[in-house]
């Protein structure tokens, strides 16, 4: 099972350095705190950016005890481990009318069992990481330490013409598990006849 610390010195691997980090909750060394600084940050943008389908979710978010003042109806309490929200309801609904301000969300829809939202989870648990994400985290995490332990300009851009394959390739491999959703918007109904739009 992998951990943190194990991603860790993969980054490290990944510039060459032979060093390895124990623990960077409490370590003391300068690349553990180096580590301490950018893990939780890199790790929440990478799955923010690369949208992978472990840390997408589905759960209903209570009412909030909070009315707008105008524009919308209703106003949800937005969940403090949201990295993103990807839509309300179904995925076939993409007309989706809401807006994310402050800690709410608001939207004129009143959902009596709270609002159905399907979001990017920030995942710290990283037994639940596949092996492909590992590999990008390290790549980014790489990226972000590289100036602070290696000061090496050369290993800083040979980091960042590697990343954008790593993560074309992650997506890539990711949106292979859910399959395209298709809305029609054609003027034709299923008779064939032509709808005029009115």
């Amino acid at each position: 099972m992998v951990s943190k610390v194990d991603i860790c010195n993969l980054a490290l691997s990944r510039l060459g350095d032979k060093r390895t980090v124990e623990d960077i909750d409490d370590g003391k060394k300068h690349e553990e705190l180096v580590f301490k600084k950018w893990y939780d940050i890199t790790r929440q943008s990478t799955i923010k950016r690369a949208m992978p389908s472990f840390a997408m979710v589905r759960e209903y978010w209570p009412r909030a005890n909070y009315t707008p003042e105008f524009g919308y109806d209703n106003a949800y309490l937005y969940k403090s481990d949201c990295l993103r929200v990807l839509g309300l309801g179904n995925v076939e609904n993409t007309e989706n009318n809401y807006s994310r301000e402050g800690n709410y969300i608001l939207c004129d829809e009143d959902y009596p069992n709270g609002l159905p939202v399907r979001y990017l989870k920030d995942i710290t648990e990283t037994q639940k990481f596949p092996a492909d994400f590992v590999e990008l985290l390290s790549y980014e995490l790489a990226a972000n330490v590289c100036t602070e332990l290696t000061e090496s300009q050369q290993l800083m851009n040979y980091i960042q013409q590697i990343l954008p394959l790593k993560r074309l390739e992650f997506t890539g491999l990711s949106a292979q598990e859910n399959k395209p959703i298709r809305i029609s918007n054609s003027r034709f109904n299923r008779t064939g006849k032509y709808v005029s739009k009115k």
